[in-house]
């Protein structure tokens, strides 16, 4: 048997891998920038103003023409730019049919790598030859994609699985290409007034920075593992298949699995879009008769379920990665890129779930305002409005969401100045790429009312028996430590009293909503006591007889003028202070 490397033990960097000098590094992203406009020139899709996006059914020729260019110059150009194709090909609500039909061929028609350097890698990474770890291997791939591709090999043993393998050479081009992009993206950000509105160098950072994880497949089969693990304690386990992992195989660059037979949903809707599903070869009966609107439908439910009670969920189901297996259930592969949430946000995301199922938009209000405060000086009571009339028009009954949604409330929280926590940006992502493989393959499906129907499965399956006995398990480990600190603060508490020296701490207006009440209330009681002193002194001076000598101002004149200082006072009091 081959070597195993012990994980707690950093792996040796390897040549490819190591940071070069810094000249070097701008030399080479200099040849590469010069590439990849050599790339766009040869494929027809630069300069960018003569590409179509339009709908003029006149037009469609020159949009496939052209939509079959971007498709071969992102291949050609290889690693995050076939990422980033793969994710815009679900985006039908703001591409032509033309361009997400063909950007759709990236998710299982990338050129695989030549089979010696794979061949050289899997000896590397296992520790051994081939032969040693498997009875079968086959040379040509089960799929191939922009960052590593999927062998079907049976073990010594027997079992057959499945042996996904990093790209040779991918990882520093990824780096490269992550570095290009990301300075792209800052110098549109510095010259682009809407480009710094939208963010947009933040989201791009966020995004590349998930693409540079998926290069550690250590990581991988941990996401795995922690799909699993959730997913084996939930209440529907049977619905929705996830392949074992086999860690004591799996490494650095190669993750060994279990083997699913399937076939790709996008396979599976091409198919059926081409009138060619004959249900024969592999994946037989996988494509012509499974029904897709239950088989999303339970995609949909384990992805809510993933975030709101798991805390673990798989952030890029496009087509691709979810297989359609013979019996037509779902099952999900491509755990690169795998988000989770801590307890606090997703007990926030209930809590907003909740309050959504309720309409109750006082309470997805303070929700949201948990989750990210207001900036300082902004009207509380204006974005409450605001955000109630968002949900009633954008998220009621019968409304449909898709990118322009996401915008509009993107746009309530930068007018209030909030930041929105990373991990929840992340989690909203993972569901805008789900939603638009919905669109894509179902365009009627009512993701609103199915994602409400869901949520109150989900909410009833913690009521069950054994979820509440977990909860108060929970809940009773998390008190254990404090309870047995108590005695002894009881005991310190007692000492301090007897003694005289107890002192209570208190942080006032520690809050932002605390202070401004604060300041509300002095100003109208300061503006209160102003208006208070005119009033009586305009009674005095109108009241008591002039005097024998007149004066520069009579009293009847100052009393009127104190008169309407008061009532001045008063409605300022009345306004301001509030």
């Amino acid at each position: 048997m081959p070597q195993t490397r012990d994980p707690a033990r950093p792996h040796p960097v390897r040549a490819a891998d190591r940071d070069d000098t810094a000249p070097r590094r701008v030399a080479s992203r200099t040849r590469r920038v010069l590439e990849l406009l050599r790339i766009g020139r040869r494929h027809g899709v630069l300069p960018w103003s003569r590409l179509d996006f339009s709908t003029d059914p006149a037009r469609a020729g020159l949009r496939l023409r052209q939509a079959a260019g971007m498709r071969r110059a992102l291949e050609e150009a290889g690693g995050g730019f076939v990422k980033a194709g793969q994710m815009l090909s679900t985006r039908t609500d703001i591409l032509p049919e033309e361009w997400a039909l063909e950007l759709s061929h990236l998710q299982r028609d990338v050129t695989p790598a030549p089979w010696g350097e794979v061949e050289a890698m899997l000896v590397r990474e296992l520790g051994g030859p081939l032969d040693s770890v498997f009875r079968e291997f086959d040379r040509e791939p089960m799929a191939a994609a922009s960052i590593a591709q999927v062998h079907r090999a049976v073990l010594r043993s027997g079992r057959e699985v499945a042996v996904k393998i990093q790209r040779p050479g991918i990882a520093p081009r990824i780096k490269r290409d992550i570095s290009i992009v990301l300075r792209t993206v800052r110098a549109v950000e510095r010259t682009s007034p809407r480009a710094r509105e939208l963010r947009i160098a933040e989201a791009a950072e966020q995004y590349m920075a998930d693409l540079g994880r998926q290069l550690d497949f250590r990581l991988e089969a941990s996401n795995l593992q922690a799909l699993r693990t959730m997913h084996e304690r939930g209440p529907r386990t049977g619905e929705l298949r996830l392949p074992e992992l086999l860690g004591e195989l799996s490494g650095d660059r190669v993750v060994v699995m279990e083997l699913l037979e399937g076939r790709t949903l996008s396979e599976v809707v091409a198919a059926r879009r081409a009138g060619a599903v004959d249900g024969g070869g592999e994946g037989d009966g996988a494509a012509d008769d499974v029904d897709l609107d239950d088989l999303l439908r339970r995609v949909l439910r384990a992805f809510v379920r993933q975030v709101v009670i798991d805390g673990v969920y798989h952030s890029d189901l496009h087509p691709g990665n979810i297989l359609v297996l013979p019996d037509g259930r779902p099952a999900l592969v491509d755990f690169g890129s795998v988000g989770r949430l801590d307890l606090q946000l997703r007990e926030a995301a209930q809590d907003l779930l909740i309050a959504y199922l309720q309409s109750d938009s006082q309470r997805l209000a303070d929700g949201v305002l948990e989750l990210s405060p207001l900036r300082e000086g902004s009207d509380e009571a204006a974005f409450r409005r605001e955000l109630a009339s968002f949900v009633s028009y954008r998220l009621g009954p019968g409304s449909h969401v898709d990118v322009v949604t996401v915008d509009e409330l993107v746009a309530i929280f930068l007018r209030y100045g909030m930041a929105v926590p990373a991990d929840i940006v992340a989690a909203v992502r993972g569901a805008a790429i789900l939603e638009g493989t919905l669109r894509t393959v179902l365009p009627a499906f009512d993701l609103i009312a199915e994602a409400r129907g869901i949520a109150r499965e989900q909410i009833g399956d913690q009521l069950r028996p054994s979820a509440i006995r977990e909860l108060l398990t929970s809940e009773v480990l998390g008190a254990l430590p404090s309870v047995r600190r108590l005695p002894r603060r009881i005991d310190r508490i007692g000492a301090a009293l007897e003694q005289g020296r107890l002192s209570v701490n208190v942080r006032l207006l520690a809050d932002a909503r605390d202070r401004r009440f604060i300041a509300r209330l002095v100003r109208r009681t300061a503006l209160g006591i102003g208006a208070g002193s005119a009033a009586a002194m305009s009674i005095v001076l109108l009241t008591v007889p002039p005097p024998a000598e007149g004066g520069v101002l009579s009293t009847t004149a100052a009393g009127v003028i104190s008169g309407v200082s008061a009532l001045g006072l008063a409605v300022a009091a009345a306004v301001r202070g509030r």
